[in-house]
């Protein structure tokens, strides 16, 4: 379940997470792996995007989230091992109205 433009509530051992996928999360993520992440924004990742992108956006949205930043990289460690395809999802979450989005609440495409 999405709500403002990069949040996505996930399950997770019993608990509910907020995990936020923000333009200052994205920003951050640039800085360590460049501004393509690897070819996750340009599309030219062929099947799975690197794990290290995956694990470092996972716990800088579990952070964003207010999960404590000592404990986040375990934390997106493990819930990546157990949904892989948690990452997709944020980032889904974080571009809505991107091709293949599900359109926001409130949005119509044209």
């Amino acid at each position: 379940m999405a709500d403002v433009t990069g949040a996505l509530h996930h399950e997770f051992g019993g608990k509910c997470y907020e995990l936020r996928m923000t333009f200052g999360v994205l920003a951050k993520l640039q800085a360590r792996h460049g501004s393509d992440l690897k070819g996750l924004l340009s599309g030219s990742v062929e099947k799975i995007p690197a794990f290290d992108v995956m694990l470092d956006g996972v716990a800088g949205a579990l952070v964003k989230g207010g999960v404590p930043e000592e404990a986040a990289a375990d934390l997106a460690d493990d819930m990546l091992t157990a949904d892989p395809e948690l990452f997709a999802r944020l980032l889904s979450a974080a571009f809505p109205d991107a091709v293949g989005n599900v359109v926001a609440q409130g949005k119509k495409k044209d």
